[in-house]
Order: structure tokens, then C-alpha cells, then sequence
């Protein structure tokens, strides 16, 4: 849920109390377990797939809270007088509005294992948290969009709730125009709104912090742009990272394909490593990978054009910020990452890397003649790791009869870079 407070300013803070509903949720775990595309079955860590959509006005809504209003949803009127309706009609995509809701849903799937879809259907009934089936293709989204008056637009008020999974449906507060009308940095208060209420439908709770850096605080902040990186690490603990999607890497035959290695370094996870203090999170940043849990495997491709004396490195990365209490908490401190070279074949082992130690970096040096390699990279522990890999090295000439897997023989030469980019 989310209130206004007016005692609250901090200069170009604008500070909005949220709050949701079935709060008992146990941090780290809630999350949907069955979607209409998915169907049952799902659990942590696992890419999910979720169906949106708006309510039709005139669609009932159960009160959640004491005061609030028995109205029914006004969401695409008030939409469409306040933020603009085009040309109109039956199709919600045409409207100026529909781009700022989608926005908020491409933004989590840029930074999750999450993928979104919009369900133009709606079955009508009653918004109440109780509706079953909970979402069909082709009748009935499995987050459903509504909006009616909830207790005005002055003083400590409501700006929308938003139930949690399996349900994961939103109210807005349709009194609240000044607010949700203001078109600044593309409604941007309205952004993080939703993009905040949608972290309530995924499963995120709120969180405490004294920094006012996490979208998930009890309060909305406009001095950044969407999820953060505690956002985004708490819905990889959920859903994994966006490399999961489309049946995963979690196997040599469906690895991630870091391309053709020509003497350029290659990068990979480089948005989270973010140094020992946080910063902000840019929009348009999405090289954020993990290891999600004790059971997630990542595998890497990489192919040499001519025979190099290579370097891999592999590097637990993430600011340090207060947490829920915890002033120290360490998302590089999250899990005890390991490193495995692999052949052609995907099961010959040639090296690995498994300093023991949260923290610690891996790598693993050798020369390599052309073709291609794998790179497995698993965990130690069941939280969410963020890391960073690089690939680097120089040409190389054997000696005589030497193939793969000779070792280090001489300092490693870092020329030019270049990041891979989902």
C-alpha cells in the first residue's frame, strides 16, 4: 500500500508510504508457484512466465482495508482522463498510458528470470484475492490491474496495495490524480509505484534501510529510476537471472554462447559490481547474472580462434548496504562460487577453481588450442550469488607437440575488452 506522508520531504524526495497485503510472507521465499503458461509446479529459482492485464471498469473490488471504498474499478477512466486516451476504443495497447504499465513489466524481465505477456481478456470477476482459477490464457490474466477510490488524495492516504502470490493483483487509488497525473521523467512517480507494487506480486516484502536506496522500502523514491540492486538480487532469488529464461543454462548442451574469442577480453556480469558501496541502478543496466540457489548450475560456451594462453576469472560481486538491520550486509558475501573448465565435449574436466571462502575469486590459467570450451560455474551454499566473469588472454605457441591444457607460461596481457549483453 501506499501513503503520502506530508510531514516527510527530503529535497527532491518524494516520500510515499507502501504497504501490502498477506504480509506474513517469509523473506526470500514467496513466490508464484503455478501460472496460466507454467501451469503448477514451480519453485525457487525457477524462470516463470506471467500473464497481465487490466479489469474492466465496472469490475467489483473487495474493500482490503478498513475505509476503504465498495466502488467498483474506474482504472481506464481515470487513465484515460488524466494521463490521456488517444484515439480510444477497446484496445488498451493503443492507449499513451498502456507503454508506462508495460514498461514497468519489461524493466523486472530485463533484470529476472521473470518473462511477461499481455492478456487482453478478462473473465470480470470480483477482485478479492479468492478468484480461481487464478489466471487462463485467452480468458483471465494471472495479475489482474484495477483501480477505485480508496480514501482520498490529501493527508496519509493509500496510493495502490497489491496482493502477493498466487494472486499477485493490484489496486490503484483513483483519488490520487495530482500524483499519478505529474508527467514528469515519464511518470516517473508513477514508475516506481507500480514497479514497486509489482515487486509485492512477485513475492518481494518490504524492506528497511537508512539510505532510502531500495525500491522496496515502505516509502516511494523518484530520486531513482525502478528496481535497485537489492530489487533486482531479491527477485533472482526468486526467479533466477534472465539467462534461466527459455529453458535455462543449466546444462553444456543449452550453455550461454559467449561467442568467438579473438584476443579481446570478454566480460560478463559487470552491472553488479558496483564496488563496496551502493550506487544507483541505471534503467537501461540489465548485465546482472547469478547463482541463484545450492542447486543452480551456469554453463558458459566460448570458442578460440587460434590457440591463447588464457585467463578465466570468476569474481563474487556486490555493493555492501543496511539490510532489514543488518548495516553490513554483502551481496559478495552471499555464496561460495566454484569454477569449472570443461572440453569440447562438455564432461572432460581440464581444470577448475574451488577456493573455499565467501568472497574469494576464482581463475583458472592455461593454454588452449583453437575450438571451443565450457565454462561451469555452481554454488556452495543456497542464497543468491551475483558474479562477474571475464575471459582474457594472448597468443600462444607451444611447445612442440603440446596441445590442450599446458599451463601458465608466462603473465597474463590484457588488450582490448568487450562485454556480452543479453
Amino acid at each position: 500500500m501506499l501513503r503520502p506522508v506530508s510531514a516527510l520531504t527530503k529535497s527532491a524526495l518524494v516520500l510515499v508510504l507502501f504497504a501490502a497485503l498477506n504480509v506474513s510472507v517469509t523473506f526470500g521465499q514467496s513466490r508464484w508457484g503455478q501460472t496460466a503458461t507454467n501451469g503448477s509446479g514451480l519453485g525457487l529459482g525457477d524462470a516463470t512466465e506471467i500473464t497481465w492485464g487490466f479489469v474492466s471498469d465496472g469490475t467489483a473490488i473487495t474493500p482490503a482495508y478498513s475505509g476503504e471504498s465498495s466502488d467498483a474499478s474506474d482504472l481506464v477512466s481515470f487513465l484515460d482522463m488524466n494521463l490521456g486516451s488517444g484515439a480510444g476504443g477497446s484496445d488498451l495497447t493503443n492507449r499513451p498510458w498502456f507503454s508506462v504499465f508495460d514498461s514497468i513489466f519489461d524493466r523486472w524481465d530485463a533484470v529476472s528470470g521473470l518473462s511477461f505477456s499481455y492478456e487482453a481478456n478478462d473473465s470480470g470477476q470480483r477482485i478479492d484475492n479468492t478468484i480461481s482459477p487464478r489466471g487462463q490464457l485467452g480468458v483471465v490474466a494471472d495479475v489482474r490491474i484495477a483501480g477505485h477510490s480508496i480514501d482520498g488524495q490529501t493527508g496519509s492516504n493509500t496510493l495502490a496495495y497489491n496482493y502477493f502470490p498466487d494472486h499477485g493483483d493490484m489496486v490503484i487509488d483513483t483519488d490520487n490524480v495530482s500524483f499519478y497525473s505529474n508527467s514528469s521523467n515519464n511518470y516517473l512517480g508513477l514508475r516506481n509505484v507500480l514497479a514497486h507494487e509489482f515487486g509485492h506480486g512477485m513475492g518481494l516484502p518490504h524492506v528497511t534501510a537508512n539510505d532510502s536506496r531500495q525500491l522496496m522500502e515502505a516509502f516511494v523514491n523518484t530520486t531513482f529510476d525502478g528496481p535497485q540492486i537489492d530489487d533486482i538480487h531479491q527477485a533472482q532469488v526468486r526467479y533466477g537471472d534472465n539467462w534461466e529464461e527459455n529453458g535455462g543454462n543449466d546444462t553444456f548442451s543449452v550453455a550461454t554462447d559467449l561467442g568467438i574469442f579473438d584476443g579481446t577480453e570478454i566480460l560478463i556480469g559487470t552491472d553488479a559490481n558496483m564496488g563496496s558501496t551502493v550506487v544507483e541502478v541505471d534503467p537501461d543496466q540489465v548485465d546482472f547474472i547469478s547463482i541463484d540457489n545450492g542447486t543452480d548450475v551456469d554453463f558458459l560456451k566460448i570458442t578460440l580462434d587460434s590457440i591463447y594462453d588464457m585467463s578465466f576469472a570468476l569474481d563474487m560481486v556486490g555493493p555492501t548496504y543496511d539490510h532489514d538491520g543488518d548495516s553490513s550486509y554483502s551481496l559478495a558475501n552471499q555464496s561460495d562460487l566454484d569454477m569449472v573448465l570443461l572440453a569440447s565435449d562438455g564432461t572432460t574436466v581440464l581444470g577448475d577453481s574451488n577456493n573455499a571462502g565467501l568472497g574469494v575469486s576464482e581463475q583458472i590459467d592455461m593454454i588452449l588450442e583453437a575450438g571451443t570450451y565450457y565454462v561451469q560455474i555452481l554454488g556452495n551454499n543456497d542464497a543468491t550469488q551475483f558474479y562477474q566473469f571475464g575471459a582474457s588472454g594472448f597468443s600462444a605457441v607451444p611447445e612442440p607437440g603440446s596441445m590442450v591444457a599446458l599451463g601458465v607460461l608466462g603473465a597474463l596481457l590484457v588488450g582490448r575488452r568487450r562485454r556480452i549483453v543479453r
